[in-house]
């Protein structure tokens, strides 16, 4: 499901800054959304919307690639 930066920014915890800065420079899955019948401007307004299940997709590569050592301290933390 994508969402607008701004609604990405609430999920996460972060400012809408901060998040539009990831996607100024390219560090989020990013899908353009505009208006595909206006054919009037090349330059279109549009908007750059998260694609959440890549990014957990990502997310979850990144975690599950950590050394097990400090993919696992949390489980020694509470004691499993």
């Amino acid at each position: 499901m994508p969402v607008p930066y701004q609604k990405f920014a609430e999920l996460i915890g972060k400012t809408p800054t901060a998040v539009k800065n990831m996607v100024d420079n390219n560090k989020l899955p990013l899908i353009p959304w505009q208006n595909p019948d206006n054919k009037a401007n090349a330059k279109t307004r549009g908007e750059n919307w998260v694609y959440i299940p890549e990014f957990n997709r990502a997310m979850r590569d990144a975690f599950e690639n950590r050394p097990r050592e400090l993919r696992d301290a949390w489980l020694l933390w509470v004691g499993l």
